[in-house]
């Protein structure tokens, strides 16, 4: 019984190394239904990508840009970090947008590391965002925009949480002001969907009494190292451990939260069985 079940481990663990070297980057579905979301927005499909860090992932952006066509999205979402600081070495990046935006209406907002170029690197951060812009990429920072279908719409907001000046890190959930969000943006139309694109996902219980129905977040990269067939994660860029919003649908209230694990690597270098990841969420109608 005891050799049958090394086999039977061996077997379960071979196939699963082999599905995941047969791949470069995974393709992550979901569905979100909502009677907010009306017949006209139906299969409406969204694409996300985040943690980009410049350079992308071991040569996968042409694999990216790929997958996306096939995928067809309405729409594009690119959830931060998709620079890393110091603006430098964005070539792939910039072959990455160069290709997107023109076949896909695409929408950026800051992560951590776009809020610390703003700071450190301003005229580059201002050039980036600039070069973008001019490719018709929307650039959301603490506010939001309709997405329009006929005479229907659903609301993207965008929400930047500060950052801790003497760490260059996110503030934590003590010292965010429990009027934050709301101060920040509008008041939200509960009768709409609302979609808030938010970097960071540890605050999701503010997002959640806020009033988003969907939070598209990053930040995690997925805890840079995921133990193999559970898929957990063991750190997090908020440096510490098994962070509880690494990757995946997370439910908080009526809120759903999908947390992408990203594309580039941390600060670190480091991705261990964590392939770069695109997240494609379909809205339904119920």
């Amino acid at each position: 019984m005891k050799n049958k079940k090394i086999i039977i481990f061996l077997i379960l663990l071979v196939v699963f190394l082999y599905t995941y070297l047969s791949k470069k980057v995974d393709i992550t579905r979901y569905t979100v239904k909502s009677d907010k979301i009306s017949k006209l927005f139906d299969d409406y499909t969204i694409v996300q990508l985040s943690d980009f860090h410049s350079k992308g992932y071991k040569d996968t952006t042409e694999i990216i840009i790929n997958e996306i066509e096939k995928i067809n999205p309405d729409i594009i979402v690119m959830t931060g970090d998709m620079i890393s600081w110091d603006v430098e070495n964005i070539e792939e990046l910039e072959k990455l947008i160069n290709d997107l935006a023109p076949k896909y209406p695409t929408y950026y907002i800051n992560g951590n590391h776009e809020e610390l170029s703003e700071i450190l690197k301003p005229k580059e951060y201002e050039n980036f965002i600039n070069d973008i812009k001019s490719l018709g990429v929307g650039v959301l920072k603490n506010n939001y925009i309709e997405l329009i279908k006929d005479d229907e719409s659903i609301n993207l907001y965008e929400i930047d949480i500060p950052l801790d000046g003497p760490t260059g890190l996110y503030v934590s959930s003590g010292q965010l002001d429990d009027k934050y969000i709301n101060d920040k943006l509008d008041e939200v139309d509960k009768n709409k969907f609302n979609i808030l694109l938010a970097h960071n996902p540890l605050f999701i219980d503010d997002y959640s009494r806020w009033g988003a129905d969907l939070v598209l977040s990053g930040h995690m990269h997925g805890g840079i190292i995921r133990i193999p067939i559970i898929g957990v994660g063991i750190a997090s860029p908020e440096k510490d451990y098994f962070p509880k919003y690494d990757a995946g649908e997370f439910k908080v209230g009526n809120t759903t939260m999908i947390v992408n694990r990203g594309i580039g690597a941390s600060s670190s270098g480091l991705r261990v069985f964590n392939k770069p990841e695109i997240s494609v969420i379909t809205l339904k109608s119920k």
